[in-house]
């Protein structure tokens, strides 16, 4: 198995912190927008590969579609930019969604085809395509300033939250409001409803009779959207680390910290109990205290999220441990110039868990056509209180998801109505769960299962967000190969046993 990166949601925390915290991808709500009557006919275009393509022999293509699919014969289009593998046999087609919004599928689809098993390569012809508005897929959007994605807190002492959030509100909604309007052309047109019209036409253009479908974390949304709206171009359908069916940006953002506090215990569970008291005592400590290392110090906000955002791939269980019990021991055994160089060498060991949050404002984009609630400020000082009361001040960071929609105009998302119909697919799909998912909680994926007919879950036991083939665990990986090559549910739910990930030559 590979590394690669699953896309969810992501933030800048203050210029004081050196790591990255991925919150994750908001989830979904019952997007069914009726298509417009239309003459208008998507064109795919296959066009010269550029040189670094990967793999060999993949065919390059641009699928041309309306910009918006509410008036498509008004003669605005965009394109949609996909790759294709072909298959021995040409039996159909297999495609993903690797999460977000602002995942891109084919700077990762090599990576993605490497990993699927022999006989899913032969039989299925292999799709990765960028979602509109993100990687080499249009419309772009372009002469955005950097978002601001750092809420000004303290490093010690008490955080006034009610202050944080309402400087950082205002902060963000000029910074989106500016680049929404400097987009006319590209930012109302992002919608998961549009994306699920792009894909619909990309089977039509491509010949496939249905899709085999991966829906990783957002791309679970799609999926969701995309059997609302075309039930009956699915054949099979892998719902992985799920999203909430009904999601609003309130449940988002008020959930969150139970399931960082659910994934770290998780987490300790399989690789050592202590884990979780050492990480508590050293938040507590951290509280209070600033810990200067060689070129730099630990704070509650540089050691903290970037720990929680750690957990998502339990590839780093190893260097976890190493950096929880080394910045413990340099607090509660010794202080030395030793400890502080071996602590310091020892978060550096985590690397950067999520990619540089560059798509932003496609992520506000995308996520606030799709969500229509709009909590104030005082709503997300509520949160954040609450979480920091219950679990500690690091986890009320995660209110930041409450305030990503400032800014827009009022009409950008129309309300959706609470949609709680049952799903009826031919082949009922089957839905992947970590048991201490940070990202997805596990019970958003149980109830996104409660939504369609017949399905199926698999949970397993970890931390790990998406789970098929990145984990070594054959209890996962056998039932979903075995379910897209024939059609085979597995006869009851699954529980399966945590599965070490093998750990790289050094």
């Amino acid at each position: 198995m590979k590394p690669r990166r699953f896309v969810s949601m992501r933030l800048r925390l203050p210029a004081t912190v050196a790591a990255t915290l991925g919150l994750l991808a908001a989830s979904l709500t019952g997007l069914a927008v009726a298509p417009a009557a239309s003459a208008f006919e998507p064109t795919l275009n296959f066009i010269e590969c550029p040189a670094d393509a990967k793999p060999q022999g993949v065919e390059c293509a641009e699928l041309t579609v309306p910009l918006d699919w509410q008036t498509p014969d008004d003669g605005r289009t965009t394109t949609i930019a996909l790759r294709v593998i072909r298959s021995p046999r040409g039996a159909g087609g297999f495609t993903f969604n690797p999460g977000g919004p602002g995942g891109e599928g084919i700077s990762i689809g090599d990576l993605i085809y490497d990993d699927l098993p022999r006989l899913m390569r032969q039989r299925y012809d292999f799709v990765m395509w960028d979602p509109r508005g993100v990687g080499l897929s249009g419309p772009e959007v372009t002469g955005c300033q950097p978002k601001p994605n750092s809420p000004s807190v303290p490093l010690t002492g008490p955080v006034d939250w009610e202050k944080v959030w309402a400087d950082f509100a205002v902060a963000t909604g000029d910074a989106i409001a500016d680049c929404f309007a400097k987009n006319p052309d590209s930012a109302p047109y992002l919608g998961t409803w549009q994306v699920v019209r792009d894909l619909e036409a990309m089977r039509e253009a491509l010949g496939f009779p249905r899709w085999n479908y991966w829906g990783m974390s957002y791309g679970t949304r799609i999926g969701y959207t995309y059997a609302k709206t075309f039930p009956d171009s699915i054949r099979t359908m892998i719902v992985d680390g799920s999203l909430w069916p009904q999601e609003s940006i309130y449940r988002l953002s008020s959930q969150q910290p139970a399931a960082w506090y659910t994934a770290l215990q998780v987490y300790a569970s399989v690789v050592d109990r202590a884990q979780a008291r050492k990480f508590g005592q050293i938040m507590d400590y951290l509280d209070d205290t600033v810990v200067p290392v060689p070129d730099g110090q630990i704070t509650r906000w540089s050691f903290g999220p970037f720990i929680l955002n750690s957990l998502g791939s339990q590839a780093a269980y190893p260097a976890l441990r190493s950096a929880i019990d080394s910045v413990y021991d340099l607090i509660f055994t010794e202080q030395t110039t030793r400890s502080r160089t071996r602590a310091a060498a020892a978060i550096e060991a985590l690397g950067d868990p999520e990619p540089d949050p560059s798509l932003d404002y496609i992520f506000s984009f995308i996520n606030c056509a799709d969500l229509h609630d709009r909590p104030t400020p005082q709503t997300a000082a509520r949160i954040a209180a609450n979480a920091a009361r219950d679990y500690g001040d690091v986890y009320a960071i995660a209110a930041i998801n409450s305030v990503n929609c400032q800014g827009l105009p009022a009409d950008y998302s129309p309300g959706v109505p609470r949609d709680l119909s049952t799903i009826s697919l031919r082949n009922p799909p089957v839905v992947v769960l970590s048991l201490g998912d940070k990202n997805t909680p596990w019970i958003w994926g149980r109830t996104m299962a409660n939504q369609y007919a017949g399905s199926r879950t698999i949970t397993y036991n970890s931390s790990q967000h998406v789970t098929y083939l990145e984990t070594p665990s054959r209890c996962v990986n056998n039932p979903v190969t075995r379910y897209v090559l024939f059609r085979e549910l597995p006869r009851n739910n699954i529980f399966c046993g945590y599965a070490p990930s093998p750990q790289p030559e050094p």
